[in-house]
């Protein structure tokens, strides 16, 4: 499925922004609000005022009434419900040389798509962490511009990319690992390089595989990515120790032809014995599955409107998915969304941690707006609502390591927060009702976000 990804990924993001750096957040009140802590077993804090400063929580307190500290701005939390922002655990964050990689023109400019615009979307959806399984060095510098407050958006993980020879994407995004030894080099590489994770992927052999999750884990590096050499029988044995996170359910449908049911008992022994957990993407071969159907149903996608003018083209006109559109490609897919569902139920039911992502901008995957459709896409597939917040939540920050920081909502931890005008816990859909977004202690109201999002929108109008 990702191989063509690549259509779409030079159309979203750059490495450079203008914006100047951010003003320091005023305090916070927000009062007789309904707060959702995801912390473990942990019931939900009914009229309590949260105190928000220097872009932390302050104070979690009972009672709505509370004395505001000098220059605090109140916030009226009733009938709402606070809680950690959202995390898209795959997505893929485009900058400009990978773009004229892409579409081999060495003259695009510098600049000619901006990360702000890129996250937008991320943002205005509760959003507050992404993880880039497509990492280049413009990355790094991307995620400096957050973390340094001149990017308004969410927090940005890094994961370089190791294939094997030649590779499935092209090199200067990917690295290529012919041996093991040069599996080892490309970890030690990317270490010194300021990444933060490694992701491989599907052409690795067994033994290039093996010595980067073993280097990877003297580097203090956790591995996330594809299960390689589909149909090779071999599945088993790339679980093991230090291969921590699969990027896909699919991973597992793929490595038989049709997907092969009575094996997914194995499949979760695998991951349990190992420590393995998963990133379903449920929603990404729903969505191919639909678009080859009914290509006019991307028009109908009005969240699509927000990306650029060339991403909107290649997604209605150029989308390499519904290029064909025989039966056997529509049972093919759908074999894999058939099989997805009870792989997830199985994960869930034996506690294998199952993460959120979506693997956006894959066509007709609208960057942001897409969580929500992972979220539903989860809820059918048998987790409870708790199940999936908990899982965009704290059990990603402490996939991440950052789960002292933030993912939870505890005095302390960054004030990155999602308030909503309805209880996700009674129906997953209301993640979607977004009252205001609070990053870094700075609070972004539903009006402000719509302003947002219309200025991207008449931005990217086709041309």
């Amino acid at each position: 499925m990702s191989r063509v990804l690549f259509a779409l990924l030079l159309v979203v993001g750059s490495a450079a922004c203008v914006a100047g750096p951010r003003i320091p957040p005023a305090p916070i009140v927000i009062t007789d609000v309904t707060v959702l802590p995801m912390t473990p077993d942990a019931a939900p804090l009914t009229h309590v005022t949260v105190t928000l400063g220097n872009g932390r929580i302050e104070a979690i307190t009972p009672g709505s009434a509370a004395k505001l500290p000098p220059g605090a701005r109140p916030i009226d939390g009733r009938g709402k419900w606070l809680m950690p922002g959202f995390a898209d655990m795959h997505m893929h964050l485009e900058n400009d040389r990978m773009g004229r990689l892409h579409v081999g023109d060495p003259t695009l400019p510098d600049g000619t798509f901006e990360l702000e615009d890129a996250l937008t979307p991320y943002l205005a959806n509760g959003v507050l962490q992404i993880f880039n399984l497509s990492s280049m060095a413009e990355t790094i510098g991307q995620r400096v511009e957050v973390e340094s407050g001149r990017v308004i958006g969410p927090h940005i993980a890094t994961a370089a990319m190791i294939d094997g020879s030649p590779p499935m994407w092209p090199l200067g995004m990917t690295r290529a690992a012919a041996t093991p030894e040069d599996g080892r080099q490309a970890v030690r590489d990317a270490k010194a390089e300021g990444y933060e994770f490694i992701k491989v992927y599907s052409k690795l052999t067994l033994e290039t595989f093996t010595a980067i999750v073993d280097e990877a884990r003297q580097q203090k590096m956790r591995v996330v990515g594809h299960i390689p050499q589909r149909g090779k029988g071999i599945t088993d044995k790339f679980f093991i120790p230090g291969f921590d996170l699969v990027a896909h359910a699919e991973e597992f449908a793929q490595h038989t032809d049709p997907p092969d049911h009575a094996a997914i008992p194995r499949y979760v022994e695998m991951a349990k014995r190992n420590g393995t957990w998963l990133i379903a993407t449920l929603s990404l071969d729903e969505r191919i599955v639909e678009e080859i159907r009914d290509p006019d149903s991307l028009k109908r996608r009005d969240e699509l409107r927000y990306m650029h003018p060339r991403a909107y083209d290649m997604v209605i006109n150029g989308n390499p998915y519904i290029k064909d559109r025989s039966e056997g490609r529509i049972q093919y897919v759908q074999n894999v969304v058939d099989f997805n569902c009870p792989l997830v139920k199985a994960f869930t039911e034996a506690g294998v941690p199952v993460l959120t992502g979506t693997d956006a901008p894959v066509p007709g995957v609208a960057p942001g707006f897409a969580l929500h459709d992972e979220f539903e896409a989860l809820s059918k597939c048998g987790m409870s609502n708790m199940q999936i917040l908990e899982s965009t939540t704290r059990r990603a920050a402490e996939w991440l390591g950052t789960l002292s920081d933030r993912g939870t909502v505890e005095t302390g931890k960054r004030a990155d927060l999602v308030l909503l005008d309805a209880d996700p816990l009674q129906n997953i859909s209301n993640t979607r009702r977004i009252a205001a977004v609070i990053v870094g202690g700075h609070y972004l109201a539903r009006k402000e976000l719509d302003r947002r999002l219309a200025t991207l929108a008449a931005r990217n109008r086709p041309r």
